[in-house]
């Protein structure tokens, strides 16, 4: 189904606007040269779900970059307050841009006079589902650390879009990137677990993204004294695996049902189970929430 707009609203560089007549230029260097952050955030229920967490780690990609948002922190979380209030929204997926701004041809960012920051807020089911997924192993690589650091999530999604495209050719619901050594990095858009002998197993993040749903996760499996750790995971392991699910801000918590055609042993892993209930009841608790609507 087409993504409609009608209805939101959405807030560029300083003004609140309807989403369907939203522009930036056509020289903004976010537009020609995918120079910019961004982050994925979720609002249920009326409340957004650690949107302190997400702030702290758009700063710190601009930061990165060298970009200095328009507004940060407190300012920031008031549009995005404002954006989900004037769009009607009770669920949603928010995404605050901060790009490099008009500069015209080249990429020197030097000729960029001021960031552009866009907010937009609008209804978007998990991207992968809730059944179990299929995967694929994509011969596409991620490339940190030795680029951009994986920490940066940053406007250019090439790789993992090149990745989707392989996936979708597979008949798969998505693919899992490997970084410069072969081992495991992270699906396209999402993090990755895997569980072997009752512990939940994740890649480092040095070739991917530090999500805030894989924090969470952690957190929880600390809480409730699940054997977890971070380690360099091959794609030998994903074959062999018991069970294993994705996770993301846009994907939720999803189980993984095959990995190149091998059916793992438990899709339907009573773990992952237990992990969803428990992510379904943390996105609701008022020490990890800000009630915007």
């Amino acid at each position: 189904m087409a993504f409609d707009p009608s209805g939101l609203t959405a807030y560029v560089n300083g003004e609140y606007v309807a989403a369907s007549e939203a522009r930036v230029s056509i020289f903004d260097h976010g537009l020609m040269y995918g120079d910019g952050v961004f982050e994925g955030m979720r609002l249920f229920d009326g409340g957004l779900f650690r949107p302190h967490d997400h702030l702290a780690r758009l700063a710190r990609s601009a930061r990165t970059v060298g970009l200095v948002p328009p507004l940060a922190g407190d300012q920031l979380l008031a549009v995005i307050g404002e954006v989900v209030r004037r769009s009607g929204l009770r669920d949603a997926h928010i995404r605050p841009i901060v790009t490099r701004g008009f500069g015209g041809p080249g990429i020197d960012p030097r000729g960029c006079a001021a960031p552009s920051l866009i907010v937009s807020a609008y209804p978007f089911p998990p991207f992968l589902g809730s059944d179990p997924v299929k995967l694929i192993v994509s011969p596409i690589v991620r490339k940190a650390p030795r680029s951009l650091g994986a920490h940066v999530k940053a406007l250019n999604y090439l790789d993992g879009i090149v990745a989707k495209q392989g996936a979708a050719a597979a008949g798969a619901g998505d693919a899992i990137m490997l970084d410069g050594t072969g081992a495991v990095a992270e699906c396209t858009g999402a993090n990755l677990f895997v569980i072997r002998d009752g512990t939940l197993l994740t890649p480092t993040t040095r070739a991917a993204l530090p999500g805030i749903t894989r924090r969470t996760v952690l957190e929880i499996a600390a809480q409730e004294g699940i054997p977890a750790s971070e380690t360099e995971i091959w794609p030998m392991d994903l074959y062999g695996a018991e069970g294993a699910f994705v996770c993301g801000s846009g994907a939720g918590i999803v189980p993984v049902g095959e990995v190149d055609g091998h059916p793992l042993e438990q899709p339907e892993h009573p773990l992952t189970q237990r992990i969803v209930a428990s992510y379904r009841d943390w996105t609701r608790l008022p020490r990890l929430r800000v009630e915007v609507s």
